[in-house]
This record gives C-alpha cells, structure tokens and sequence, in this order.
C-alpha cells in the first residue's frame, strides 16, 4: 500500500513529465514511440497512478532527449537536508 506522502511524490512527477511531454508538443502515441513504453503506462505515469522504474526513466528520458536527472529535477516536497518528509 502506498502512503498519501508518496502519493503526492508521484503527482508531481506526473505533473512534471506531462510538463516536459508538452513543452516538446508530442503527443502521447509519438512519446510512445520514441520512448518505447506503453502509451497506458505513460497515461499512468502522467497521471501520477503508479511511477516508473529505473529502466523506464531511462527509456523516458531517452524519448525527450534528455539527461535522467531532468526527468527527477521537481520538487517532491520533502526538506531532504532535515531528513523530514
């Protein structure tokens, strides 16, 4: 079961990829392809309904043409230096 905290951790990253998706206009099925992740998972992803693996992140940020990093570069919310969520 996940926790609401990660609920919301995976909420923003959808918002986050939607985000780098649209700011290259590629629609869903063309972020499929050049990607090679399903066009239901990415829907799920966008949605914040599950997250990606480290696999998938590559392969995502490989159809954007991107470092990894961009793609975990948003605010998840947690003070990370405190240690508090």
């Amino acid at each position: 079961m996940i926790s609401d905290k990660d609920r919301k951790i995976l909420k923003r990253f959808g918002e986050h990829l939607k985000a780098l998706r649209e700011s290259q206009k590629l629609t869903f099925r063309e972020f499929s392809t050049l990607s090679q992740v399903n066009t239901g998972d990415l829907v799920k992803y966008e949605n914040g309904e599950s997250g990606p693996n480290l696999i998938t992140i590559k392969k995502l940020a490989l159809g954007l043409k991107i470092h990894p990093t961009e793609l975990l570069d948003f605010d998840f919310g947690i003070d990370f230096l405190a240690g508090n969520e």
